[in-house]
């Protein structure tokens, strides 16, 4: 059985006039080979395959990158309770 290991993560910040960060992840060979080859199929690159993965994610844990999107979700919760 395969070891599996937590992908190691050095924080990047990049310079310029836009408003991004990039982060260097470091995956296993199979990880990264099932990643690429998901990217290749869905003819997309790995900066969008990643930028979904990561809504996905916080989509999952009810949060949101958007700030009106996450007042909306708060009014939602508040009249629940």
């Amino acid at each position: 059985m395969a070891k599996k290991t937590k992908p190691k993560i050095k924080a990047k910040i990049k310079s310029g006039s836009d408003d991004t960060v990039g982060k260097r992840v470091v995956f296993d060979r199979a990880t990264w080979d099932a990643i690429d080859l998901l990217a290749r199929e869905q003819m997309k690159d790995i900066p969008e395959i990643t930028e979904e993965a990561f809504r996905d994610l916080l989509k999952k844990y009810g949060r949101t990158a958007d700030f009106r999107e996450a007042l909306k979700l708060s009014a939602r919760r508040a009249k629940k309770n």
